[in-house]
């Protein structure tokens, strides 16, 4: 039993440290294709959550074409992370100056950070139980 349950952990571990690897440079690709832009922040919205609510920024700037996008963004917190009037850096689509956000560490790391902290939990739980297998059997041993 703990040898099974040692390799399920094992290679769930494995799964999800190479999916934060995956995550990691996915962003980074999409954030390099992207368009930058410095926008400013114009109001902050509460948005509802499953655990309460978060204040997320509603920011304008000028797309390259000269067109004044406004958008709100994904991440938020709170308290809020923002001010109105703050000047913030944008990555946006060329093709759709919609699909922007801020640029952040946030956005380029949470995903990745959150695999990574499951995956070290996986792998310190196969570790404990391929350890409990191996002491199983080193005391059954003659």
């Amino acid at each position: 039993m703990f040898l099974f349950m040692g390799l399920c952990f094992g290679v769930a571990a494995f799964g999800l440290l190479g999916g934060a690897l995956w995550a990691y440079f996915k962003q980074q690709r999409q954030m390099e294709s992207r368009v930058a832009a410095v926008g400013t922040v114009v109001e902050l919205t509460t948005q509802a959550t499953a655990r309460g609510s978060i204040i997320c920024p509603v920011v304008e700037f000028t797309a390259s074409s000269g067109e004044k996008i406004r958008f709100t963004s994904d991440f938020g917190s709170r308290p809020a992370g923002h001010k109105v009037g703050q000047s913030v850096n944008v990555r946006y689509d060329a093709a759709d100056p919609q699909k922007a956000e801020i640029e952040s560490a946030m956005n380029l790391w949470l995903i990745s950070l959150i695999l990574v902290f499951m995956g070290a939990i996986a792998c310190c739980l196969a570790i404990s139980f391929l350890g409990f297998y191996a002491l199983g059997i080193s005391s059954s041993s003659p």
